[in-house]
């Protein structure tokens, strides 16, 4: 038996009497918060201050930044969204195994085009890299899965930009995600190279005045909540666990988004001038089930009302067309485009092999743990 359920059982119950008790406690904290967004609603200004001061007091302060919308704002959209092209990329990886037969990783990058309402058919486009030699070891020692998440992430990024300067303007581009990385800035040398080429694929993009955003759904990020807490002892809620979506759900109706904020914190100081990264809130749902993303932005984005509304509408537009789970249909298909399946790694295995085996290169075998963790069933060796 792989889990011990009768032991599980009995943390289960407690987890349930847990969840109970915590319930009520959420729901009061919750109608404390609701009431401090409304008292500040417009004192943004203050909020601005509150931010600075309590930056220079804690490092690594984690908040969204209020702008010039009120805070309990909330705007509608208006559909049909706006002529525009959008181009949609997601990326999958296979990080480098050394228990497999050869070493070797790769990423690859699936695009979705569309028009909408132009009559036009919708194109396609992946582009697959092979990671090997010096490539495998940037770092110093064998590339991380962190590492060549980030190379996905910059190829995604500047495959964007260079067919945003192809297509026909207003150009909207999409990825799965935050336009964030990460919530720490990192000091390796080859992360940083390779995060200054996203940068500056981000700067190619900004130069073409593209609308581009990274869309996180269902998001659990607390920004706001931090920010209506900063006067507190602590930067933490009064009750753990209370999202900025919670703060937001009876605010924002389908189709709805929140104003837009700046994001504060270590790593978004990275994002200098025109990349400064900026959100909003938004609901992309039904009155039967709302559905609730965080759109991330950068500044030159942000600055752009026309850029804004022709985002709002789009994502909202291209969310009902997934059906009862709305999601902007671009995404959906862009990570369909984008997935890499273990019949295709068995396969680019298999080739690889073949090649190294027509060189002259015997390949390696599965590490002994490879064989029995690969093994269908269990070994019981007799004695």
């Amino acid at each position: 038996m792989p889990v011990n359920y009768l032991l599980l059982s009995q943390q289960i119950r407690d987890m349930g009497r847990d969840a109970l008790s915590r319930a009520g406690e959420i729901r009061q904290s919750l109608e404390q918060l609701s009431v401090r967004l409304n008292e500040n609603a417009e004192n943004l200004k203050g909020l601005q201050r509150q931010v600075e001061e309590a930056a220079a007091k804690t490092k690594g302060l984690r908040c969204a930044v209020p702008l010039h919308e009120s805070l309990n704002a909330h705007f509608p959209c208006t559909l049909p969204a706006p002529a525009s092209t959008i181009f949609a990329a997601d990326g999958s990886q296979i990080n480098p195994d050394p228990h497999d037969s050869v070493l070797y990783g790769l990423v690859n990058i699936g695009v979705f085009c569309i028009q909408p309402h132009s009559g036009r058919v919708p194109l396609e486009r992946t582009e697959s890299h092979l990671l090997f030699g010096d490539e495998l070891y940037a770092s110093g020692g064998m590339a991380s899965e962190d590492l060549v998440a980030l190379l996905r992430d910059v190829q995604e990024r500047r495959t964007l930009a260079q067919l945003a300067h192809l297509a026909t303007p207003p150009v909207i581009t999409l990825t799965d995600g935050p336009l964030e990385l990460y919530h720490e800035p990192r000091t390796d040398a080859a992360f940083k190279e390779k995060f200054e080429d996203y940068l500056r694929a981000l700067d190619d993009l900004a130069i073409a005045d593209v609308i581009t955003a990274g869309y996180v759904s269902r998001p659990r990020a607390d920004l706001v909540v931090r920010l209506l807490t900063l006067n507190e002892e602590s930067s933490q809620p009064t009750v753990s666990g209370i999202s900025d979506i919670a703060l937001f759900h009876s605010i924002l109706q389908p189709g709805e988004r929140s104003a837009i904020f700046r994001l504060h914190s270590r790593s978004a100081d990275e994002y200098k001038d025109r990349k400064a990264l900026h959100f909003f809130y938004l609901n992309v749902g039904s009155p039967s089930r709302p559905a609730f993303a965080r759109v991330e932005i950068p500044q030159w984005v942000a600055e752009n009302p026309q850029s804004v509304q022709t985002l709002h509408t789009t994502l909202v537009e291209q969310s009902a067309l997934s059906g009862e789970a709305p999601y902007p249909y671009p995404l959906i298909r862009a990570h369909e485009i984008a997935v890499v399946k273990l019949s295709d790694r068995q396969q680019l295995t298999t080739m690889i092999e073949s090649e190294l085996a027509r060189q002259g290169i015997l390949p390696g075998s599965r590490s002994e743990k490879q064989v029995h963790k690969d093994h269908p069933g269990r070994t019981r060796i007799n004695p």
